[in-house]
C-alpha cells in the first residue's frame, strides 16, 4: 500500500472512484497520513488555496486520471504558495504540484529569491497550461493604441509591489518612459479601476488576468474597453525583462469589439515533479492530461483555452520529465 505524507494539507480525494461527493479533511495535527484503499497506482497533487485556480486545476487533473484507460485514485492537496510547492516537491511531501512559471524558472535555476538556498537540480517539468496574461486595458474609440500612449495619461498600474505594479514598469521601460512620464498613477484594486475607466475617470488600466475575464467581458459591453497589443519587439523586450514569463496572444473577439489578436506575455501553472519520480507513473499522468484535453478545456472558462502547446511550454521554465516528454512528443532536455 503506497502512503503520502502531507504536512498540515488539507486533502480533497477525487469523486470518481471514491463514489459520491468528494469530501474535504482538514489536519488537525502537524502532519497526516493518506492512505486509499486497493492495489491501483495513487497520485498526489499539490494544488493552491481553494479560492484560487491552482486548486481546481489540481482537482480537475484528478479527475482526467480517475477516469482514464488504466484508472487511479488522487487527490488534490492545498498548499499556501508556489514556494510551498517547491519545498513540498524536494522534501518527498508530495510526488507532484502546480507551481507558477516565475517561480519555478528562479528555482531551477538557483536565482532571484532561491539564490541562496542554490538551484533545485532535482525538479522536473510534466505540462504548463493556461496564461494569467500582462495587459493593458483602455477605451477602443480613445486615443492609446501602444504603449507609448500612455505617457501624460492617467494609469491604474496597481501597488508598487505586485505583479500589476511591477509589470507596469516594466512595460513602460519598454517604450522609453517612467511612472513620472504619466499624469496618474494609481493603486486601487483593478475591478474598481476597471469601473473608472468606463466612467472616464482614468485612461488605461494594468490588469493580470486569464482571458476571457467575466468582468472584462461585461466591461467590453458596457463601454467599449478593449486590451492594448505589444509589438514583436515589445513582447520580446517583456520576456528578456521578465524570466519565467511566457508569450502569448489574446485571440480576435475574445472581448467584445476587440478585432485583432494581442500579443503580449504572461505566468503559467507547471505540473512539476521530481527527476526521481517513476516514469509509468509520469507517463499516464501526462498521457491522461492529454488525453483529456477537451475535458479540461469544459471543466472551468480558465481552462478553456488550454491547447497542447500550452502543455509543452513546460520546457520553457524547467527541465521536462523524460516520461513527460514522451507522452506529449517532445524531446527532454
Amino acid at each position: 500500500m503506497m502512503i503520502f505524507k502531507v504536512m498540515g494539507a488539507v486533502l480533497f480525494l477525487g469523486m470518481t472512484l471514491l463514489g459520491g461527493t468528494a469530501s474535504a479533511q482538514t489536519a488537525n495535527t502537524s502532519s497526516i497520513e493518506l492512505s486509499l484503499p486497493g492495489s491501483q497506482e495513487r497520485l498526489l497533487i499539490g494544488g493552491g488555496l481553494p479560492f484560487g485556480l491552482y486548486f481546481p486545476l489540481a482537482g480537475t487533473l484528478c479527475r482526467l486520471v480517475e477516469t482514464a484507460e488504466e484508472p487511479a485514485l488522487c487527490a488534490a492537496a492545498t498548499l499556501a504558495d508556489s514556494d510551498a510547492a517547491i519545498a513540498a516537491l524536494e522534501d518527498g511531501t508530495l510526488p507532484f504540484a502546480l507551481v507558477q512559471s516565475d517561480w519555478l524558472y528562479h528555482a531551477v535555476r538557483g536565482s532571484s529569491r532561491y539564490q541562496e538556498t542554490g538551484p533545485a537540480d532535482g525538479l522536473r517539468a510534466v505540462a504548463a497550461f493556461y496564461t494569467e496574461a500582462f495587459t493593458v486595458f483602455t477605451k477602443a474609440t480613445g486615443p492609446i493604441s501602444k504603449i507609448s500612449d500612455l505617457a501624460g495619461k492617467r494609469v491604474s498600474v496597481g501597488a508598487d509591489t505586485s505583479y500589476r505594479g511591477i509589470l507596469a514598469n516594466v512595460a513602460l521601460s519598454t517604450a522609453g518612459l517612467e511612472r513620472d512620464d504619466l499624469a496618474e498613477a494609481s493603486a486601487e484594486p483593478v475591478v474598481s479601476a476597471i469601473e473608472r475607466l468606463c466612467d472616464g475617470q482614468t485612461d488605461a488600466v494594468v490588469v493580470m488576468a486569464v482571458h476571457p475575464a467575466e468582468y472584462l467581458t461585461a466591461a467590453g459591453r458596457r463601454c467599449g474597453i478593449t486590451p492594448l497589443s505589444f509589438s514583436d519587439s515589445e513582447v520580446a523586450d517583456l520576456l528578456g525583462d521578465l524570466p519565467g514569463y511566457a508569450s502569448v496572444v489574446i485571440p480576435a473577439r475574445t472581448y467584445p469589439g476587440q478585432a485583432v489578436p494581442v500579443k503580449t506575455v504572461g505566468l503559467r501553472p507547471v505540473l512539476v515533479t521530481t527527476v526521481d519520480a517513476d516514469d509509468a507513473v509520469v507517463g499516464a499522468l501526462t498521457t491522461a492530461i492529454a488525453r483529456g484535453l477537451s475535458r479540461l478545456n469544459e471543466a472551468h472558462p480558465a481552462f478553456s483555452t488550454i491547447r497542447i502547446e500550452d502543455l509543452t511550454s513546460a520546457s520553457l521554465f524547467a527541465p521536462m520529465h523524460p516520461a513527460a516528454a514522451s507522452a506529449l512528443g517532445v524531446a527532454a532536455q
